[in-house]
């Protein structure tokens, strides 16, 4: 049965030159260390695949053990991301606008300070969920965002 399965599939005709490509553009994107460029290359890499020209296994089986980890952690959420993701998911959870709005405004000084993306935090929270969460952060009254000057 295994056999039929495997006579069934269409052989992958791998292309040397691109394979050897492919292996150079993930260990440029590890050298880079830039997670939005090893998004790129990952791209590349799947469209490649899809396309019949380079073995996925194959590829991966160049890469020392060190690489594939250094590559991987280059394409997860990066875990300032998670943390945020924690953090909103629970105050969904108190229901508690203040909350939610205290929590916006340390997200949002995390974007502008460009230690965050919002992309990636999209990537570990659902859509809807932050959604839920903006509307919560929303319904805060405004005199708990802003303290007056108390001219301290």
């Amino acid at each position: 049965m295994l056999e039929t399965k495997q006579q069934s599939r269409s052989p992958v005709q791998v292309d040397l030159a691109t394979h050897l490509e492919c292996v150079q553009f993930v260990r440029a994107a590890i050298a880079e260390a830039d997670r939005e460029f090893a998004q790129q290359i990952a791209a590349i890499l799947k469209d490649c695949y899809q396309r019949g020209h380079v073995d996925r296994a194959e590829i991966w089986a160049v890469l020392s053990e060190t690489e594939q980890q250094q590559f991987q952690e280059l394409l997860a959420p990066p875990p300032l991301a998670r943390d945020f993701a924690k953090r909103i998911r629970e105050a969904i959870g108190y229901q508690s606008p203040a909350v939610a709005s205290a929590i916006q405004n340390n997200l949002e000084d995390v974007i502008d300070t460009g230690k965050l993306v919002l992309a990636d935090l999209v990537a570990v929270v659902a859509e809807a969920q932050l959604l839920d969460f903006q509307e919560l952060a929303a319904r805060c009254p405004q005199y708990f965002t802003q303290l007056p000057d108390c001219g301290f």
